[in-house]
């Protein structure tokens, strides 16, 4: 059993955490690419991770609503970062991916915000931010659990 005083320790740090990775991804979205909105720039890099999937997939592993989702959906379809797939056997259903256009505004933003990381942690020893990196990939996997996966319905891992 893990103590309740570390669990608040981590808690509190997980907060500032994401409240400043936050802040600095929607400075960075900004200065990017001013149209595109910290919410719509997660939408890209969740298509560019794990390739075409349907609007109501992504909305589940996201835990976003489906209408929420269907607008950030319409907002990249028409910057031309986004483009419709249809699903054999389905003609109501389709699947949304990057276009070539949607894939070079990922790796951009990508870069951009692997240099911040760079950066901030300019004075860490390599083993720290590799253990570091270990950790998160750890936690963030305990985090999703098996129901905030994607499933591969209909996706062919092509973004």
């Amino acid at each position: 059993m893990i103590p309740g005083e570390t669990i608040a320790d981590l808690e509190r740090e997980v907060a500032v955490f994401v409240r400043h990775e936050h802040a600095a991804s929607g400075r960075l979205g900004r200065e990017t690419y001013p149209d595109l909105t910290a919410a719509a720039y997660g939408l890209l890099a969740h298509l560019a991770d794990r390739g075409r999937h349907r609007p109501t997939e992504i909305a589940e592993h996201m835990g976003i609503a489906s209408p929420v989702v269907s607008r950030r959906l319409q907002l990249l379809e028409t910057l031309g970062l986004i483009e419709r797939f249809p699903v054999p056997n389905d003609a109501r259903a389709y699947l949304v991916g990057l276009t070539d256009e949607g894939r070079r505004r990922v790796a951009e933003v990508q870069d951009v915000r692997g240099r911040r990381l760079e950066a901030l942690l300019a004075s860490w020893p390599e083993h720290d931010v590799r253990t570091f990196a270990e950790l998160l990939a750890k936690f963030n996997g305990s985090a999703a659990g098996p129901a905030r996966h994607c499933g591969a319905t209909g996706g062919d891992g092509r973004g």
